[in-house]
């Protein structure tokens, strides 16, 4: 595939994504389907949600499209329907509310059916262990990077930035390492070009949110692409370039799990939602974070060769993020 093909993809994506995303958000203001503030909210207005329906609307088309085209329609079709499971159950949550256990359920359900479209003995550490095991941890940590990602998605622009960062290094890690999966590749490019015609929208002050919807389809996605990089030997670029989410997500739902808090309620205690209320402006906040995934990435194309040096590259530029996150939010 060449670069003008990449930069075909990634172009159409974005139109098409860009024209969706007002489309959804004309239809949304019409039908007063809005996120109105409250004391745990990082916005001020009533602000138009599930836009997640345009990413959506690129993602799954491309999704069938690319199968089709790299002959694995097959192979792909549980990843498929998959991601159309959680986009039914992630809307229904957003419109009505549905209860933890069943969204769980339904996360499970849908991570078993992305592992099928794995080849069939793949596994994140090398065999190391017996597969059910290896499997069984893959699921695990599927439904938690999709759940992270969704609590992840609480100021204007970040979930659209780190989805990016997660895909153009996923898709540099593959080309550097000669990992030869072009659905995979290309899916890299559609989810670039999605999310930004989405963040055209979605940036601050957003005049769109993507809701569930939208956040956990693209935690469902990013996390394949990262297990697909694990499933070829690179455990570690996979753990690096989702750092500064794992790190954000898991110190803080360690606090509040000590406190006795309901992990799964909506809060703003994440180091990202505190530094967006000292700052006043979420868009600084998410200049820090993208100058953070770029080293990153960086890092993870380092870790290729040298994981224990990417690794702990990646871990001091979180720090940094995460402490300069901390000092702001006390101003």
């Amino acid at each position: 595939m060449t670069a003008l093909t990449d930069i075909i993809i990634i172009l159409f994506s974005f139109i098409l994504s860009l024209g969706l995303t007002v489309i959804v958000r004309r239809w949304l203001v019409k039908r007063a389907i809005l996120d109105r503030p409250n004391e745990r909210s990082s916005h001020t207005i009533p602000t138009p949600r599930g836009g997640g329906w345009a990413l959506l609307g690129v993602l799954i088309p491309g999704l069938m499209i690319n199968a089709f085209a790299t002959i694995k329609a097959v192979t792909y079709s549980p990843l498929i329907i998959g991601i159309v499971l959680l986009a039914i159950v992630s809307w229904l949550d957003d419109r009505r509310g549905l209860s933890a256990r069943l969204r769980l359920g339904v996360h499970i359900v849908a991570a078993i059916l992305g592992s099928l479209a794995l080849p069939d003995h793949a596994t994140l550490f090398g065999g190391a262990l017996p597969f059910v095991f290896d499997r069984m941890i893959m699921i695990i940590g599927w439904v938690w990077f999709m759940n992270l990602t969704n609590f992840m998605d609480g100021i204007d622009g970040i979930s659209g930035v780190e989805s990016i960062a997660l895909a153009t290094g996923t898709c540099l890690v593959m080309t550097i390492a000669g990992i030869d999966n072009l659905f995979v590749a290309n899916l890299t490019l559609i989810m670039t070009g999605a999310c930004l015609g989405f963040l055209a929208l979605n940036w601050h002050p957003a005049k769109i949110f993507m809701g569930d919807i939208g956040s956990i389809p693209l935690g469902y996605l990013g996390g394949f692409i990262l297990i697909t990089l694990a499933t070829h030997g690179l455990l570690m670029p996979a753990l690096i370039l989702p750092l500064y989410y794992l790190a954000d997500s898991g110190i803080t739902i360690t606090q509040r799990t000590r406190r006795g808090e309901k992990i799964w309620q909506a809060h703003r205690q994440h180091f990202y939602q505190r530094a967006a209320m000292g700052l006043g402006r979420h868009d600084r906040v998410v200049y820090g974070v993208i100058a953070a995934n770029a080293v990153l990435i960086a890092a993870t194309l380092f870790a290729i060769n040298y994981p224990l040096m990417g690794l702990l590259l990646g871990i001091t530029v979180v720090a940094i993020l995460l402490g300069w996150m901390h000092k702001v939010s006390r101003t």
